[in-house]
């Protein structure tokens, strides 16, 4: 029964998309706080994809914190989903921001050298091939990486302005330097040492054997029945304990995994075996 009771009660998305929604506006009309306002409207935006209003809203704490070109973003789609649904006081609202914003938008023009295949990422997301000649930037400080198959990944940071339009070359020339893990390292150390120990102990079996057979076909007391059991039993047991441990030696050197490439060197590796945990990089330093 309780169960049922909480249930009934919680609030639907829609709900919690509404009282989001409305504590954002509280934040960015009243309190001025258009960072917090921003949270807000991003959150209450994943529970209702399609509110228009929310995109607005998005788009107006966004342009207060100079982030045009997140700004515009909202604004563009706020127009089309209010054009969609027939909400023309909206889809004006849209419109006339979307054309203040649009000249304060900061643009880079991307060129990049090398393969067509080229994966380029501005802090973070992924540039479609087609927008190179304009891609849309908030104000700020930038990351580019740029990812090709054989090629170094290259990584380059800049700087924008209002306005401003600024050319980025993206160089993928460099080859790549192949990463490789030997994930059968630790066997054959292993059967190295393995097989060490079995050639002493066999080492020792023959200079054993050799002392005492010396000493029992020199003796002909009561200690040559002694001398000859020790030989039977420590100088045998050794022997075959050294010729398995030789054996098994060879056998785990024989069957450890040889070295493997997991990168071809345009990016950070995972490296995970029985004796490595980590990340392989390439390149120069």
């Amino acid at each position: 029964m309780c169960a049922l009771v909480g249930t009934a009660v919680a609030d639907t998305p829609q709900q919690q998309a509404d009282k989001l929604f409305a504590e954002g506006r509280e934040l960015l009309t009243v309190q001025k706080d258009a960072k917090a306002a921003c949270e807000k409207f991003e959150a209450a935006i994943k529970l209702d994809a399609t509110a228009t209003g929310t995109m607005l809203n998005l788009g107006l704490c966004y342009e207060n914190l100079g982030r045009y070109a997140t700004s515009i973003k909202w604004f563009r789609k706020a127009q089309a989903a209010a054009s969609e649904n027939k909400l023309s006081e909206y889809e004006e609202a849209a419109k006339t921001h979307t054309g203040t914003i649009s000249p304060k938008v900061p643009t880079v023009k991307l060129t990049v050298d090398g393969p067509p295949d080229a994966e380029i990422r501005i802090d973070g997301e992924r540039v479609d091939a087609t927008t190179y000649g304009r891609v849309e930037v908030d104000p700020g400080t930038h990351e580019v990486i740029g990812r090709a198959p054989g090629r170094r990944k290259v990584t380059q940071s800049f700087e924008i302005k209002e306005s401003e339009t600024k050319g980025i070359t993206v160089a993928l020339t460099e080859s790549a330097i192949p990463v490789y893990v030997d994930r059968g390292a630790g066997r054959r150390r292993g059967a190295m040492i393995l097989g060490g120990a079995g050639l002493v102990a066999l080492a020792f079996t023959g200079v054993y054997g050799y002392i005492e057979k010396n000493n029992y076909e020199d003796l002909m007391n009561d200690d040559y029945e002694n001398a000859r059991r020790r030989l039977r039993y420590i100088g045998t047991t050794v022997f075959v304990v050294g010729c398995g441990a030789v054996a098994a030696g060879v056998l785990l050197y024989l069957t450890a995994p040889g070295k493997e490439q997991i990168s071809d060197g345009t990016a950070f590796a995972p490296v995970i075996t029985d004796d490595q945990l980590g990340f392989a990089v390439s390149g120069s330093f």
